[in-house]
């Protein structure tokens, strides 16, 4: 996983550099197991339930 950060960098590099009207990458990434709280966290921060369950 460590190894994923660097990658992704690059790729913002990248199309910040190409242009961001081009592609868009979220700018905040949650990453887990399942039933993690992946989705709580996300919900969390933006303040509404938007995410399907179950």
């Amino acid at each position: 996983m460590e190894s994923l950060i660097p990658v992704i960098n690059k790729l913002q590099d990248v199309f910040n550099t190409v242009g961001s009207d081009v592609i868009q990458l979220p700018q905040i990434v949650v990453i887990g197991t399942q039933s993690s709280g992946k989705s709580s966290v996300l919900e969390n921060l933006v303040g509404r339930d938007f995410l399907p369950r179950g």
